[in-house]
């Protein structure tokens, strides 16, 4: 069975190709303050429920 690929497309078609790095991306102190609490609330969710479902008999 043969697909239908146009002679202009890229050889990751439909995908589009990946944008050009010209300039380093910097992380912010705003955004290594927000993953870190991002973490931190994660981390507490899950022994949080888990001891919500202890305390409810599951």
């Amino acid at each position: 069975m043969q697909t239908y690929q146009p002679k202009k497309a890229p050889s990751k078609w439909p995908f589009p190709p990946r944008p050009s790095r010209s300039k380093s991306s910097r992380l912010t102190r705003g955004a290594m303050v927000t993953d870190i609490c991002l973490v931190a609330v994660w981390g507490a969710t899950i022994p949080g429920l888990m001891w919500l479902g202890a305390a409810g008999g599951f």
